[in-house]
């Protein structure tokens, strides 16, 4: 029986499946984002931390799917090409920035 880091690592093998995993990570760091900013207008302080956890929740979820996408998408990339080299490098570059303005 596959353990869990078998199941990711199949999830991004197909570029359906990354482009699955990207799109979900992007769509929940953005709902955080958005949560994130409502906080100003709600009321009670109940709401206020409810909304709080939902939305850093969100951003840590978003941020895993967009960095797991990341780094799936530049390691199964094939080629010996110079543009796949620099994808690829722009791909770990930017699961690197990820890494480090969400978490």
């Amino acid at each position: 029986m596959p353990g869990f880091s078998e199941k990711l690592w199949d999830m991004g093998r197909t570029p359906s499946q990354h482009l699955g995993l990207l799109v979900f990570g992007l769509v929940a760091l953005l709902t955080g984002l958005i949560s994130r900013s409502m906080l100003a207008v709600v009321g009670s302080a109940g709401g206020i931390a409810a909304l709080s956890l939902a939305a850093l929740f969100l951003v840590g979820v978003g941020g895993f799917f967009v960095t797991l996408a990341l780094f799936l998408g530049a390691y199964t990339a094939e080629g010996d090409s110079w543009t796949t080299t620099v994808w690829r490098i722009a791909q770990l570059l930017a699961a690197v920035l990820v890494l480090i303005f969400v978490f």
